[in-house]
């Protein structure tokens, strides 16, 4: 393993080690000694290894709002119902093992703990079945489904709460993220559509003891074309977010000093949205109205304002001030964008007290997107240089956040933004990657927001 690894995530995968190796020796006690098995038994592992290393080289996933799950799970929890839980660590194990090893080519310390986690992510769970009074046999899995559902459903919840929990607190350890922040958005937010996905696991089990290689074929193809669907649909998604920022980076481009503003507000907005909890959809609308907040200056209008470099008069104060609308504007010619993402992008400029524009909107009244994004367009541009004053270090942006926090400034977001250490290293990423540009570039700074 690298030397430069965290100690702390050396620790948590050395964890998981001690953590997978106890659990096969106590499960594997009962499963192992069995001196032979049956040909169906064994014909039974082939093939939910087969379809789990299917399912992992042909990257078959499920993908509901922005959670995504590989579907690998399904026929790790079916051989929990069918072969036992130490089998099917053994099934988990390897799969991950040969996927991470030859298929992603991962490094030796991502290998090590997504090995380990899925083992102990799927002993848990078998533990748990077999405590809660399931049935792991498949002589025995043609009990009805009632008398077990409750084990398989607490089993199911047990495994994405260890797997996904364990890439949560990896990822914090070894990003320096806030932990609690990095569970939140990993663990929680997909729980109950990843459970909801489980319940392939008792049909491809009960399938496959019915109808065999017939069985499986009734659950892989149909996995495969829904597969091909979600990746289609997964590219447009993707393509329509560049044909997005293309646009946005074609406005900036008539004015330098705001090259890359809204890309970065997006990011802090997304940040910050997180941080306070709020639904996965929620965020993705706030990204994306983020991205979108400064499009009405697009306008011929705003070109000469754009690139003046002296104070603006009252006039064009007044004409800056209805570039919220007009974005708006532009925003509901797109179908998906009409709504919440239109409003947020309409009162992104309404300040706390009712003092902001152009609705004179207060409090609660500003939608929540709205005030993320005023604290996000705010911060941004107190971070970069303009033609009248020098970027302001973190510690100022927060001092001045702190001084108009309940006029101009949501309190709750403030405190987010402050309590956030995923935003603090956005912002001070971003601040030292653009003093190093200004260094070499002789003191001259060309990222401005206005």
């Amino acid at each position: 393993m690298p030397r430069n690894l965290p100690r702390a995530l050396v620790a948590h995968v050395c964890a998981l080690v001690v953590a997978a190796a106890a659990l096969l020796a106590l499960l594997g006690r009962a499963e192992f000694d069995i001196p032979t098995q049956g040909t169906f038994f064994w014909n039974t592992v082939a093939a939910l290894v087969g379809l789990a290393l299917l399912s992992e080289f042909f990257s078959l996933q499920i993908r509901v709002g922005t959670s995504t799950s590989a579907v690998s799970f399904i026929p790790y929890l079916a051989a929990i119902l069918t072969v036992g839980p130490a089998w099917a660590m053994l099934i988990a194990g390897g799969t991950e093992l040969f996927s991470e090893t030859v298929v992603r080519r991962k490094p030796l310390i991502k290998i090590v703990h997504n090995t380990t986690k899925e083992i102990v992510a799927v002993g848990a769970a078998g533990l748990f079945f077999l405590a809660a009074g399931g049935v792991s046999s498949i002589a025995e899995f043609h009990a009805p489904i009632p008398e077990f559902l409750g084990a398989f459903v607490g089993a199911a919840v047990l495994y994405f709460l260890v797997s996904n929990g364990a890439t949560a607190t990896a990822v914090a350890l070894s990003t320096k993220s806030s932990l609690s922040e990095t569970w939140g958005q990993m663990v929680g937010r997909g729980l109950a559509q990843d459970v909801l996905s489980s319940s392939l696991a008792p049909l491809l089990a009960f399938v496959w003891i019915e109808l065999q290689l017939l069985g499986l074929l009734l659950i892989a193809v149909p996995l495969f074309f829904v597969r091909h669907a979600l990746s289609v649909n997964l590219q447009l998604e993707q393509t329509n977010r560049e044909l997005l920022e293309l646009m946005v980076k074609s406005i900036e481009a008539r004015d330098p000093y705001t090259s890359g503003h809204s890309v970065r507000v997006a990011k802090y907005a997304k940040a910050i949205a997180r941080s306070i909890g709020l639904p996965a959809r929620d965020i993705e609308h706030i990204e994306t109205a983020a991205l979108l907040h400064d499009v009405g200056k697009i306008h011929e209008e705003f070109a000469a304002i754009l690139r003046k470099e002296v104070a603006l008069s009252a006039g064009e104060r007044e004409l800056i001030r209805s570039h919220p609308v007009k974005s708006a504007n532009l925003v509901r010619t797109i179908s998906a964008l009409r709504g919440y993402v239109e409003r947020c992008v309409r009162a992104h400029h309404e300040n706390y007290d009712g003092g902001g524009y152009p609705d004179g909107l207060v409090g609660e009244e500003i939608p929540i997107g709205a005030r993320i994004i005023m604290v996000a367009d705010t911060v941004d541009a107190m971070m970069t240089d303009r033609p009248y004053r020098r970027a302001r270090r973190y510690d100022a942006v927060v001092e001045e956040l702190e001084t108009w926090s309940g006029l101009q400034f949501d309190p709750r977001i403030v405190e987010a933004f402050k309590g956030s250490t995923a935003i603090r290293r956005l912002v001070e990423e971003w601040q030292s990657r653009h003093l190093d540009e200004t260094d070499r570039d002789k003191g001259r700074i060309s990222l401005v927001a206005r």
